[in-house]
C-alpha cells in the first residue's frame, strides 16, 4: 500500500465541520467549512484566505454589521491571529465596490482547523445586491518559504441528495476525500452509493456498493473513500451519489501524486436536489420576471440592475403585454394541453423557434389572454424557457382592475 503523506490529514480530513453554535444555518449565514491554520511536525504550513466583496454600488450602502466568526471543530469561538488582529470575531466595515482580503498568519499551534461564519445581520432593501457581501475562501500549503498547494473550499451548500464524481488508485496514490456535517441538531442517516464508470459510456453505470453512515447531532466527519467507507475499493473511477434524512454539508477534495509531493483539487458537487426545472411562478400585472431563476420581484423594481427577461406592462384599461427586457426574446407556441405542453414541446421544439423583441398582446381582446395560452422566452442568459398560463386571476384595486397569470414554466437549465 502506498505511503500517505502525513499533511494531508489537516487539509482534507478536517474540513466541515459540526454546528454546535446553531444546530441549522440562520438566515444571511454564509459558512466557510474548513480554515485550516499553523505549522505541522514535517514543517508543512498552512493559512486560509477569505476576500469579502460589498456587492451594493451605492455610495450609502455601507457594509457595517456583517461579522467574520471562527469556530473550532466542537463549535467554539476559536481565537485566531489575522490580517485584521487577533480575535474570534471581527466585525467588517466595507464602502461601496469594497473588496477586503482577510488572511489568517499561520502561527496556530500543531495546526489547528475549524471553520467561519460570515453572518449578517445588514437591513434589506427593494434591491438584491444592497448590503450583500460575497465571500471567496481558499487555503495556501506552504514548504521551505514556498507555497506548494492552493485548495479552494466552496461557501457550503445544504443538501440532503447530492453526487461528486471520485477517483481512487491506490497504487499510485491518487485518493479520493470527503467530508460531511450534519446540519441538523439531531441524528441523521446518510447513505452513500459508488457507480462505476465503464465502456462503453453509452452503457448504464455500474453499482459498486452501498455504504451507510449515522452522523450524530451536529456531527461531522472526513475520511478517505478507500478505506475507511468502502474497504475493498481500492481500484474506481465514476460516481458517489449520497442521500441523508437531514440537511448536511459536503466537500470533496482528490488527493493527487506530483514530484514535490501530493497536491489537491476541489471536486465539484451537483445538488441533485437543486436541479428542480419546473414551477408555478404567479406573475402580477405590471410586475417584472427573471425566468432565469425564477424570480418575480414583488417590489416591483422592473428599472433596477436585476436582469429581469420579462416586464408583464399595463398600456391603460384593459390593456396589457408581456415586454422582452435584458434581451430576452419571445417566441409565441399558441394553446397546448398538459400532455402536450409537457411531451411535445421539447428544448429541440424551442431552438427551432423564431425568436423576436415583439411584445406579446394579453388584453383584454386578445386571444393570447387564456388558459393553455403557451410561449417560449430565450432569456439574456442565452437559456430557453417553456412558459404556459395556467389560471388567470382578477384583481381590482382602487387604481383599476388586472389580470395576474399564473404561469407554469420549465426552464432548461
Amino acid at each position: 500500500m502506498a505511503k500517505r503523506q502525513l499533511g494531508l490529514h489537516v487539509p482534507m480530513f478536517v474540513v466541515l465541520l459540526g454546528f454546535q453554535v446553531a444546530p441549522a444555518l440562520a438566515h444571511g449565514d454564509k459558512v466557510v467549512p474548513q480554515v485550516p491554520d499553523g505549522t505541522g511536525p514535517d514543517g508543512t504550513g498552512y493559512i486560509t484566505k477569505f476576500d469579502i466583496t460589498n456587492l451594493g454600488p451605492e455610495l450609502s450602502y455601507r457594509v457595517t454589521n456583517t461579522k467574520l466568526m471562527f469556530f473550532l471543530q466542537n463549535g467554539n469561538p476559536w481565537t485566531v491571529a489575522t490580517s485584521l488582529g487577533t480575535g474570534n470575531e471581527f466585525r467588517l466595515d466595507l464602502g461601496a465596490l469594497q473588496t477586503l482580503r482577510i488572511e489568517t498568519l499561520g502561527t496556530s499551534p500543531n495546526i489547528t482547523a475549524g471553520y467561519a461564519i460570515i453572518r449578517s445581520s445588514e437591513k434589506s432593501t427593494n434591491f438584491a445586491e444592497d448590503y450583500e457581501v460575497a465571500v471567496t475562501a481558499y487555503y495556501e500549503v506552504r514548504k521551505g518559504g514556498n507555497v506548494i498547494d492552493t485548495v479552494s473550499v466552496a461557501v457550503a451548500q445544504p443538501t440532503v441528495d447530492w453526487a461528486f464524481p471520485v477517483q481512487i488508485d491506490n497504487p499510485r496514490n491518487l485518493h479520493t476525500g470527503f467530508a460531511i456535517v450534519n446540519l441538523a441538531g439531531a441524528a441523521n442517516q446518510v447513505t452513500l452509493r459508488l457507480w462505476k464508470a465503464g465502456t462503453p459510456a453509452s452503457g448504464s453505470a455500474t453499482d459498486a456498493g452501498t455504504a451507510a453512515v449515522t452522523l450524530a447531532a451536529n456531527e461531522q466527519k472526513a475520511v478517505y473513500l478507500y478505506p475507511s467507507i468502502f474497504p475493498r475499493v481500492d481500484s474506481f473511477k465514476g460516481m458517489l451519489r449520497g442521500y441523508s434524512d437531514r440537511p448536511v454539508a459536503i466537500l470533496a477534495l482528490l488527493q493527487t501524486p506530483t514530484p514535490t509531493g501530493v497536491q489537491y483539487a476541489t471536486m465539484a458537487p451537483a445538488y441533485v436536489d437543486a436541479l428542480r426545472r419546473n414551477t408555478f411562478v404567479y406573475l402580477r400585472q405590471g410586475f417584472p420576471l427573471d425566468a432565469d431563476l425564477p424570480v418575480s420581484d414583488y417590489t416591483g423594481n422592473s428599472q433596477d440592475t436585476a436582469p429581469w427577461d420579462v416586464l408583464y406592462e399595463t398600456q391603460g384599461s384593459g390593456a396589457r403585454r408581456l415586454v422582452a427586457r435584458s434581451g430576452a426574446m419571445f417566441a409565441v407556441i399558441g394553446k397546448r394541453n398538459t400532455a402536450e405542453f409537457d411531451n411535445e414541446v421539447s428544448i429541440e421544439t424551442l431552438r427551432g423557434l423564431t425568436y423576436t423583441t415583439d411584445p406579446i398582446n394579453l388584453s383584454d381582446n386578445s386571444p393570447n389572454l387564456a388558459i393553455e395560452f403557451a410561449f417560449a422566452v430565450k432569456t439574456g442568459l442565452g437559456r430557453y424557457v417553456k412558459v404556459r398560463i395556467a389560471d388567470l386571476i382578477s384583481r381590482t384595486d382602487d387604481k383599476g382592475s388586472y389580470k395576474d397569470l399564473a404561469l407554469e414554466m420549465y426552464i432548461y437549465k
